[in-house]
């Protein structure tokens, strides 16, 4: 019959040997280096320097696509486009004056007038259908 004491006694001298087998199993030589896994300092700045350049770009877009609508709005808007006419009317009497002075040459004169003149045109018909819509809408 077997006593609690040999029981005792056979169940420690496994775990020893269980140790002792699988200690030198996964042991390692103490020459050799150990790798070990150490979280970056930097990993959260480096998330927030991301999200912060990646905030001002989306800034940026919008900022330019607002500007970029602002500018259309103004192009197309009747004030605008009496401003171009106004600016296309004094650029042909610059080059006329240029002209007259012999600071321009002919071919050089034709050319940039009558693509001022082209400009002007498209100006005014725009101009003539915003006031066209406007009459159309006030007698509806």
């Amino acid at each position: 019959m077997k006593t609690p004491n040999q029981f005792r006694l056979r169940s420690a001298f496994w775990t020893a040997l269980w140790l002792l087998c699988g200690s030198s199993v996964f042991a390692q030589d103490d020459n050799t280096p150990r790798s070990a896994v150490v979280p970056s300092p930097m990993g959260i700045h480096t998330w927030f320097i991301i999200c912060a350049v990646g905030a001002f770009l989306a800034w940026c877009i919008s900022y330019s696509l607002q500007l970029q609508k602002e500018a259309l709005r103004r192009r197309t808007s009747r004030e605008g486009l009496m401003l171009r006419r106004n600016q296309y009317m004094e650029q042909l009497a610059e080059l006329e004056s240029q002209k007259e002075a012999g600071t321009i040459s002919e071919q050089r004169f034709k050319r940039l007038y009558i693509n001022t003149k082209l400009r002007l045109a498209k100006v005014l018909e725009q101009i003539g259908q915003i006031e066209q819509s406007r009459d159309a809408s006030q007698d509806g």
